[in-house]
């Protein structure tokens, strides 16, 4: 997971554009920013794709700095990083 400095680096934008690209990754991000912290069941219930398919995408988000990922037993609980985005949105709105 990157370290987001008060101005993202060229790759850290690049990442975090790169995993909101996907209309997939984008929904998943929305379900778990609208609450507090999603299982991955509920993740893969809501959004109707696989496990796998989450776990691809999940990964993504994570490398990205959009999300934390908890893990307590066998199951995986994912958490919005608001952060990453904003970081983004000001290195975007300094760009004038």
């Amino acid at each position: 997971m990157p370290v987001l400095h008060a101005a993202p680096t060229l790759d850290e934008q690049v990442e975090i554009l790169k995993a909101l690209a996907d209309p997939v990754r984008l929904d998943l991000l929305r379900r778990i920013a609208a609450v507090d912290e999603m299982a991955c069941t509920d993740l893969v219930d809501e959004s109707h794709v696989s496990a796998s398919t989450v776990s691809y995408h999940i990964k993504t988000l994570r490398t990205a700095g959009l999300v934390q990922v908890r893990k307590e037993g066998r199951n995986f609980h994912y958490t919005y990083r608001p952060e990453a985005a904003r970081a983004l949105a000001a290195a975007l709105n300094s760009l004038g």
